[in-house]
């Protein structure tokens, strides 16, 4: 039984703005919320929703008065958050009641490898020389991957600019749905410079012009935030939108949903890649185990927060000499903040118990 529940805003201080097509965020908030049964056990969850809606409907002002007003105090009631919950705010309580239900138990999620290379996503940015600069940082961090958030008009040139400083890097590119059918002329040159994936070209909605463009490139298409559930993607593999399912598992409702359309997608013969949310080092933790497990494909966007804040609620996690994160050991779906961080980069709180 639950008797209580919390939820924290959290302020996590970026190291520089991150900047893509559907917006800048200039400071870093997460939500994190504990559930606590009758004896005493905790779990953790995260949602890590952006400052305004845009890369979802979902944004942080409207997930915390949905956690405070209603997913909580239903929790404590003994109601669960229902299919249609808004997914990222319900999918952290479903993630803090599955970590309490494995620390129960005493269990980890089912084991995959011990450790998983990383990507990092790289911002747009006034050059392509700017560009180039923080994507040779990720790759001294240790990155295998870098990700290079584009929109029209600022594809072709910083893309370029990286495969002539290092060309021997693996490139992707994200648009966050930034272009159109109108745009197929930039994104086939961008696709003679080699990028291993084209993220999201298309709004979410388009999975027709998705698979339009699908077919005049040769780089695979991955989809992101068209894929929020087991229906979008079947409709988006029956009219081949894509080759690659990006899966976030705040975004898509929690741990277990990612799994369920992990496994989806490779029955369909997609590939899955494993993203990122500038999640705190909780969730980047859960989301680690799920780019560790079989069928995977890496890297994924689960690099050290180090790379992100200047400060986080965990101990930093490093990189090894190779560029390997280890994932998390023990039970649980990811080790719980450290008290002391918490409470220094705590902005607000509600609490509340049966």
């Amino acid at each position: 039984m639950i008797v209580a529940a919390e939820v924290r805003r959290v302020g996590l201080p970026l190291l520089a703005p991150h900047v893509a097509a559907h917006g800048t965020e200039w400071d870093r908030e997460v939500l994190l919320v504990r559930v606590v049964d009758d004896r005493g056990r905790a779990g953790w969850g995260e949602c890590p929703t952006l400052s305004r809606p845009g890369y979802t409907a979902e944004w942080t002002g409207g997930a915390w008065d949905a956690l405070r007003t209603a997913l909580l105090p239903d929790l404590l009631a003994g109601v669960e958050p229902a299919d249609d919950a808004p997914p990222m705010a319900a999918g952290a309580v479903r993630d803090a009641l599955f970590d309490l239900d494995l620390h129960r138990r005493g269990e980890a999620p089912a084991p995959g490898v011990a450790a998983v290379p990383f990507g990092v996503a790289v911002g747009l940015a006034p050059s392509a020389d700017e560009v180039v600069d923080e994507v040779e940082a990720a790759l001294a961090a240790g990155a295998r991957l870098v990700v290079l958030k584009i929109e029209p008009g600022r594809a072709v040139e910083p893309l370029a600019a990286v495969r002539a400083r290092c060309p021997e890097v693996d490139v992707a590119v994200d648009a966050n749905g930034s272009f159109d059918l109108a745009d197929l002329d930039e994104l086939r040159e961008l696709d003679r410079l080699g990028p291993v994936f084209v993220e999201q070209p298309l709004p979410a909605a388009d999975l027709e012009g998705s698979a339009q463009v699908a077919a005049a490139l040769r780089a695979p298409i991955a989809l992101d935030e068209a894929i929020t559930a087991e229906r979008d993607l079947a409709a988006a593999v029956s009219v081949e939108a894509g080759s690659i399912v990006t899966v976030k598992p705040a975004r898509v409702g929690g741990f277990l949903n990612a799994g369920t359309i992990m496994g989806m997608a490779r029955r369909a013969g997609w590939e899955v890649h494993v993203g990122g949310m500038l999640e705190s080092g909780v969730g980047r933790a859960m989301a680690r185990r799920l780019a560790a497990g079989p069928g995977v494909r890496g890297p994924g966007m689960v690099g050290p927060t180090g790379l992100l804040f200047i400060d986080d609620v965990v101990d930093p996690v490093t990189a090894d000499a190779d560029g390997l994160v280890a994932v998390a050991t023990g039970p649980g779906l990811a080790p719980p903040p450290d008290p002391d961080r918490l409470a220094r980069l705590t902005l607000d709180r509600w609490d509340a118990e049966r």
